[in-house]
């Protein structure tokens, strides 16, 4: 939860390219076994990675998973250097969906460092990285501004138990807290998932995790809370994932099982 590309959060408040050269969009996907000398099933696991940013002494992408012509997940990869030489302040670096492709809502992703953490007090002050995956182009995202934000979320768009911060943080919004996650029952705080608007309007789905849970290289699954709609048509997570290759020594945090609203 920080603001513009590499530079310290105002207000403490929050290539590796698939081979396959005829991406074009998502849902074109299916149609890259055209492309190759390969024979690839129907239902054969795709993913289409987004240009790498330098972060740390490593990189980060985002990248977006199918299988046959449906998305099934987006989400952010990080390589194991990006734990090292990271700033003393807090930071946001800008990652760009995979060229070519479209999967609405999702317009853009930020990677946020927060190496001190961030209040509430007592709850988020531990070093950790935001997830932030946009519905909103970066300058929608840059034009929002800081300070009290009481709008009104209609209840059919909140999911039960979450709770907003009120305050908007400058280029992100109000932060929506599940109120029966962990770290509000008195656990320490390792990973959470946060719902944000602006003005009334979802404009990012956000899971957040402590430096100190990446590096366990955690393999797990939770279920994200849904609200009775959304306000844009697209594709929205039921579950998000944190999942360690040891192969490519690679973390992925990811919205997954995503289903068309």
């Amino acid at each position: 939860m920080n603001h513009p590309a590499t530079t310290a959060r105002g207000h403490v408040l929050r290539n590796r390219i698939l081979a396959g050269v005829c991406v074009a969009t998502v849902a074109a996907l299916a149609t890259m076994a055209a492309c190759s000398n390969d024979t690839i099933a129907p239902d054969a696991s795709h993913e289409v990675d987004g240009p790498s940013v330098p972060v740390g002494s490593g990189s980060a992408h985002t990248f977006i998973t199918t299988s046959g012509s449906h998305a099934t997940g987006i989400g952010i990869a990080l390589t194991d250097g990006v734990f090292t030489n990271l700033p003393d302040s807090m930071a946001e670096y800008q990652l760009p969906l995979p060229s070519g492709t479209s999967l609405p809502p999702w317009d853009h992703a930020t990677l946020n460092w927060n190496p001190q953490g961030h209040p509430p007090p007592n709850i988020y002050m531990v070093p950790h990285f935001d997830f932030h995956f946009y519905t909103i182009p970066v300058s929608a995202q840059m034009a929002i501004a800081g300070g009290p934000d009481t709008a009104t979320v209609p209840a059919k768009y909140m999911p039960q138990d979450y709770e907003s911060e009120v305050m908007s943080v400058p280029a992100m919004g109000v932060h929506w807290n599940d109120s029966l996650s962990a770290e509000w029952k008195g656990h320490p705080f390792d990973r959470t998932l946060i719902y944000g608007f602006s003005h009334g309007q979802l404009n990012f789905i956000e899971p957040m995790i402590t430096v100190d849970y990446l590096k366990q290289h955690p393999n797990v699954t939770a279920h994200v809370k849904q609200p009775a709609a959304f306000q844009a048509a697209g594709e929205y997570p039921d579950s998000y994932s944190i999942r360690y290759d040891a192969s490519e020594h690679i973390t992925r945090v990811a919205l997954d099982s995503l289903v068309a609203h």
